[in-house]
């Protein structure tokens, strides 16, 4: 599933991006990489979602959230 479509809470996998390269070096230095462990936590008015990853948490649009592929 893609993260814009996972359920909030739910411990999930990340399994890959498939973004540009420039995208996909910004996301693994805010700890989005493939294996890391992450859920989301919010739905925000735009689309986007929260994501806790690590200790923190961040803001991501939904055309990105619909490229992040993730499993339970």
């Amino acid at each position: 599933m893609t993260l814009d479509q996972a359920p909030l809470g739910a411990p999930l996998t990340l399994l890959a991006a498939g973004v540009d390269p420039a995208l996909g070096r910004r996301l693994a230095t805010l700890g989005l990489r493939r294996g890391v462990r992450l859920s989301c936590v919010q739905r925000l008015a735009s689309g986007g979602r929260i994501v806790a990853v690590g200790g923190g948490r961040i803001a991501i649009e939904r055309a990105v959230l619909a490229r992040l592929e993730a499993e339970a």
